[in-house]
């Protein structure tokens, strides 16, 4: 049976998650930390604000909700952004993940990984959770030079970045081999958005393009592509029919606005790419793509250089392009 795209979700004007907290919230998450405010008026102080941006999404026409992770001990979210799974191994050096004792091999230890997140997407999906995004900067290391010269620099690596690579989509797939037809899984690529807007790697999607976008499992994928470190859009030519992508064409990181028409311009040579490699027209490439900004306003707790103002501007505007790229489409 051929697959099917999967729509709505995605949408075709979306945002990654973390929004810019007020100073209030941001005031009484110290004074909790520092026993000065209870738990329970903290709550009553984020549910005020999390009622505010949920508002305030609907207000500018977005479809998909979140909480803006003002909360994040608690799923409040229409759309849920979780850990990528190989976040508990790659961030460790070779042979520190899991103790020996334990897990005998990285097979072992990453077929528990599955397990458990196979045991949560089951939980979400019958609480009634159709959307999940998986937050994944450690994929954006495969096509970063500087990840891959020091990989290959370390005596400790028992194999190759591409082997790990293509170990790490097993696991994706492992965990995702049981979820229902209708629950709509999407991957967002980051390449880092830390303290003071800054990133932490660079390179197009060239390198690992066939693999990951062929092989990998997921509905969608979220990619960077707001700046010239995302390298082009060539490597789209390896997008199934059945995957949608949303470009991440508007950046949260500084407030200056991206040009409305370029923007678009840009939209319809992605989706020529697109087109060109899977031999369909360039409509039926737009039909897999939707929008957004780069990443989360506020992925630390602190929040990217721009304000409230600013990100609500850069909400506006994926919304705007999205309108006139796909009238009346959500």
């Amino acid at each position: 049976m051929t697959p099917q795209i999967h729509r709505n979700p995605p949408f075709r004007a979306e945002h990654l998650g973390s929004l810019l907290r007020t100073r209030e919230l941001l005031d009484a998450k110290t004074a909790f930390e520092d026993s000065q405010l209870s738990e329970s008026d903290l709550t009553v102080i984020e549910k005020k604000y999390i009622q505010d941006i949920v508002k305030k999404q609907k207000e500018l026409g977005y479809v998909a909700l979140f909480d803006g992770e003002y909360c994040r001990h608690k799923a409040k979210s229409v759309k849920l952004t979780i850990a990528a799974p190989n976040w508990y191994h790659l961030r460790y050096k070779e042979g520190s993940a899991y103790p020996k004792d334990i897990y005998a091999s990285d097979e072992e230890y990453f077929a528990d990984i599955a397990t458990a997140y196979q045991e949560e997407l089951k939980i979400l999906y019958e609480a009634g959770c159709g959307n999940v995004q998986f937050d994944d900067p450690n994929l954006a290391y495969f096509y970063s030079e500087k990840m891959l010269d020091g990989w290959k620099a370390d005596p400790l690596n028992i194999r190759s970045a591409d082997d790990l690579f293509a170990e790490y989509i097993k696991l994706y797939n492992s965990l995702l081999s049981n979820r229902p037809a209708d629950f709509h899984i999407g991957a967002h690529i980051c390449r880092g958005n830390f303290v003071g807007s800054r990133h932490f790697s660079e390179g197009g999607y060239n390198r690992i393009a066939r693999r990951l976008f062929r092989e990998l499992n997921v509905d969608t994928y979220y990619l960077e592509y707001d700046t010239p470190r995302a390298g082009g859009f060539e490597p789209l030519k390896e997008l199934s029919t059945y995957k949608n992508v949303i470009f991440e064409v508007v950046t949260s990181k500084f407030p200056e606005l991206e040009d409305n028409d370029e923007t678009k311009t840009r939209i319809y040579v992605a989706a020529q790419f697109i087109a060109d490699g899977n031999d369909i027209t360039i409509d039926a490439a737009l039909n897999q793509i939707g929008i957004s900004p780069q990443c989360g306003f506020a992925s630390h707790r602190e929040g990217n250089s721009i304000d409230y103002v600013g990100m609500i501007n850069k909400l506006k505007l994926v919304r705007e392009i999205a309108n006139e790229v796909w009238p009346g489409q959500s």
